[in-house]
């Protein structure tokens, strides 16, 4: 049983989530609108059109889900007159409280003592607040999934909410396979994967679009570890995203014995180390389970993080975009090495 959380911090970490929430939605009613909410603004008005997803826009490159979330926002807000913008963040505002309150829940669990603190730290967390409540991200609800399913008591009960993570986005396509421990758990897994490729079939008239948007997709590439091959010539984006998949579903099997937040943990920081163009949205998927451990990897990674993007988004921060990539990059692989020596010195559960 975890212990029992001193009354002062308990106090601190209460007050911290409470006003980490009114910054969110103050931020989400008050913050300009950024790339991305402009991109599902063109996402909303295609719909309403009629128009074909796939095709009419370059910018939507993921599952249809959240597309069907944007048309939900929109006729939320033509109905009610209130900024579409300022809906869709407030929603991933509010996925971010849910994505704390199921740390919580795990951390309370897992006997880690600290339940509160870790809520407390997603909440607090100023790239999670970045992501969701002003460039209006949605990785946290992907994320928010795939932590629901590690609560979940058995495979085929984890499945239905790992088909829901990686049909909002495609970042935790390959954590599924940490569920791969028994000839039991191949059936609901597969079932996930079918279930996902399913949600394609209605558009199959759009296939070189999907194709070409989806399956292909290339993150844009930053001065930042293995992207500097792609920004000297992007040939290389290709072999270098299929070197980042492999390597991450290598540890996805290799670990699926182990402690299953921290595996979860690791496969993100596999996925980052090679990643072949980066986003400040992408910090979302390590910082919201490093809120279980804390540590100095998820200090380090935070701070190069938030530093590398607000050089990226404030121009006039002199080369903090392109420079701080690089210690952004180092204090993953810090992270990650600091991690493998735990899994080292913690031997995997018998099958």
């Amino acid at each position: 049983m975890a212990e029992r959380t001193p009354r002062g911090t308990l106090i601190a970490c209460v007050a911290i989530i409470a006003l980490g929430a009114a910054v969110r939605f103050f931020l989400a009613w008050t913050a300009p609108p950024s790339m991305d909410l402009k991109a599902y603004g063109v996402v909303a008005g295609l719909l309403r059109q009629g128009g074909r997803l796939y095709e009419g826009t370059r910018d939507y490159n993921y599952a249809p889900v959240w597309s069907w979330v944007v048309a939900g926002l929109d006729r939320a807000s033509r109905a009610t007159g209130l900024s579409f913008f300022g809906l869709a963040r407030s929603l991933l505002s509010a996925v971010d409280l849910a994505l704390a309150a199921v740390v919580f829940l795990l951390a309370r669990r897992m006997r880690a003592g600290r339940p509160w603190r870790a809520a407390a730290l997603v909440v607090a967390n100023p790239l999670l607040v970045w992501s969701s409540s002003v460039q209006g991200q949605f990785d946290n609800l992907s994320v928010l999934f795939l932590l629901a399913a590690l609560l979940a008591a058995t495979t085929w009960r984890a499945a239905p909410l790992l088909f829901l993570s990686v049909a909002v986005k495609q970042v935790t396509a390959v954590h599924p396979i940490l569920w791969l421990k028994s000839r039991a758990d191949v059936l609901p897994v597969a079932a996930a994967y079918a279930a996902v490729a399913a949600l394609f079939f209605p558009y199959v008239g759009q296939a070189r679009a999907i194709r070409d948007h989806v399956l292909f997709y290339r993150a844009v590439p930053r001065s930042y570890g293995f992207s500097e091959f792609v920004l000297y010539d992007a040939r290389f984006a290709l072999p270098v995203a299929l070197v980042a998949l492999l390597a991450a579903g290598g540890a996805a099997w290799r670990l699926r014995f182990h402690e299953p937040v921290r595996a979860c943990l690791f496969v993100f920081l596999v996925l980052l180390f090679f990643a072949p163009g980066l986003s400040p949205n992408y910090f979302v998927w390590p910082l919201a389970l490093g809120a279980f451990f804390g540590g100095a990897g998820y200090v380090l990674t935070t701070a190069s993080a938030l530093a590398w993007t607000l050089g990226w988004h404030y121009y006039s921060l002199l080369g903090t975009s392109q420079f701080m990539g690089h210690l952004v990059w180092l204090s993953v692989a810090f992270w990650g090495v600091r991690e493998l020596r735990l899994f080292a010195a913690r031997p995997a559960a018998p099958p």
